[in-house]
């Protein structure tokens, strides 16, 4: 199998395609930067016991001031400090973030799970738009330049698919929606319902693994009056699934529903770009957006940023993604704050 990893590289974050015979499998977004600041899956940390819960659980605070539920909790009384393992992110639910949960430690832990995942350095070649220094990880890996296969790889679409949660198929669309119950995706086309859900079927294996959607899952798919075209899409299913790794599912039900469960660690790509707002992207993601796209430009002269009040005041809290952007373009930016600004902002720079 032919595997090649996209690395388009910005100040505060590198987006990674992993390519298999030229098809787009996966998306990560690894960011150096984070608002609110999160505990990554497998860090550890001290911290000190809040109060006890019931059934195991407890709540804590960690060293960095953030809350986060631990399970089991040792026999030590509330206030007593203890080391622990970060098992899952806090994440992102619609309007709220959910808190991170933890393990008492009981020795070093492990790397971090948030970085670069093991399996991308396991591709036969690396694509960067332009000369770059590659992590440790991928050192090791033929990598070349060309800005134009990263171009033909459309990662700007596949942002757009992920926030927006529609995602086209031959004959039909998936809307995929995040609830704080679960994420729901809906199946709606013009084939005939059999055809319609076989091909939903295909489509939600690649949709989940293309953004790492985790966590409950729920499926409508178009109702179907025979038993044995619900087993035949139930099989279309499972096929689809296969390769995702471990979960669990229900079967295709007589009103079409069908429910998965696969395990998390940390947020998927539409909560990385929208946090607590579905569809929307997130204060975070339109201050790196604005960013890729100042370090991305040409011209003469320094580069204005100009987004809301809220954007801007985060680029002035983030001075060394802001002083990265200076060193890629070898001139200064500057911010400013327009509360009327439209979309997430723009740059301004003065052609060559």
């Amino acid at each position: 199998m032919s595997r090649t990893l996209v690395w388009d590289a910005a100040p505060g974050e590198t987006r990674c395609l992993l390519l298999e015979h030229g098809a787009p499998v996966e998306l990560h977004l690894l960011r150096s930067v984070a608002e609110p600041q999160r505990a990554r899956a497998g860090s550890q940390h001290h911290a000190r016991l809040v109060s006890r819960l019931g059934n195991g659980r407890g709540l804590i605070k960690l060293d960095s001031g953030e809350e986060a539920l631990l399970h089991p909790v040792p026999q030590m009384a509330e206030g007593a400090a203890l080391s622990v393992i970060i098992t899952r992110e806090s994440l992102p639910e619609p309007g709220q973030w959910k808190r991170a949960l933890a393990r008492p430690a009981d020795g070093d832990a492990p790397p971090p799970l948030a970085g670069l995942p093991a399996h991308l350095a396991e591709v036969d070649e690396v694509i960067c738009p332009a000369p770059l220094t590659l992590p440790p990880e991928l050192a090791h890996i033929p990598h070349r330049i060309d800005m134009a296969l990263v171009a033909d790889a459309d990662i700007d679409v596949l942002v757009e698919a992920a926030r927006t949660g529609l995602i086209d198929f031959p004959g039909g669309t998936l809307s995929i929606e995040r609830t704080r119950a679960m994420t729901m995706i809906d199946v709606d086309g013009s084939l005939a319902p059999l055809a319609l859900n076989c091909a939903a079927a295909a489509a939600i294996g690649r949709a989940l693994r293309l953004f790492q959607i985790t966590g409950p899952i729920g499926i409508d798919f178009v109702g179907m009056a025979s038993k044995a075209d619900r087993q035949a899409v139930d099989a279309a299913l499972g096929a689809a699934l296969a390769p995702l790794g471990p979960l669990e599912r229900t079967a295709l039900n007589g009103f079409g529903f069908a429910q998965i469960i696969r395990p998390r660690t940390g947020p998927c790509v539409p909560e990385q770009l929208c946090g607590t707002t579905p569809g929307r992207l997130s204060v975070e993601s339109q201050a790196l957006a604005l960013l890729r796209e100042a370090a991305r430009s040409t011209g003469i002269g320094p580069r204005t940023l100009t987004a809301r009040p809220v954007v801007i005041d985060l680029l002035r809290r983030w001075t060394d993604v802001v002083a990265e952007v200076e060193r890629w373009t070898g001139v200064p930016l500057n911010l400013v704050s327009d509360a009327g600004v439209q979309g997430y902002g723009h740059v301004h720079v003065t052609p060559a």
